[in-house]
C-alpha cells in the first residue's frame, strides 16, 4: 500500500502553480478545500509558451483510484498535472493510499 500526502487549496506542483479553483465544495483537509481531478491552477513558469502552464490552462490529474471525494478522485503528492509538473507538499497529517482491496469515499453531502 502506497499512501501520499493529499493535496489541498493553495498546495502546489513542481512547477510552482497553485491550486486555486476545486470541482467539489465540501470535503476538507486541515481546514482548506481537499484538491480532486479537475482542480485548475495558477500560472507558473515557462507561461506563456507554451500556454498550457499557464492560468486555467492546466488541471489535476491521476488522482487515487480508490478514494474519492464527491465521486471525484483525490489529488496526492507525486499525481501528475496536466502541464506535466506533479503536486509537491501536500498536507502535512492527512494522506490518501492505493489500496486493492478496498475503496474509500469522502463524502459529506
Amino acid at each position: 500500500m502506497s499512501s501520499r500526502p493529499v493535496h489541498r487549496l493553495g498546495d502546489r506542483n513542481s512547477g510552482g502553480g497553485a491550486i486555486h479553483s476545486i470541482p467539489q465544495r465540501n470535503v476538507f483537509a486541515n481546514n482548506l478545500l481537499l484538491a480532486v481531478d479537475g482542480s485548475r491552477g495558477t500560472s507558473h513558469a515557462p507561461c506563456p509558451l507554451p500556454p498550457i502552464h499557464c492560468a486555467n490552462a492546466w488541471v489535476t490529474t491521476m488522482g487515487r483510484h480508490t478514494v474519492y471525494a464527491n465521486n471525484i478522485p483525490v489529488n496526492c503528492e507525486g499525481d501528475p498535472d496536466s502541464c506535466s509538473h506533479v503536486r509537491v507538499m501536500g498536507s502535512h497529517n492527512v494522506y490518501a493510499g492505493d489500496i486493492n482491496y478496498g475503496l474509500a469515499i469522502i463524502d459529506s453531502t
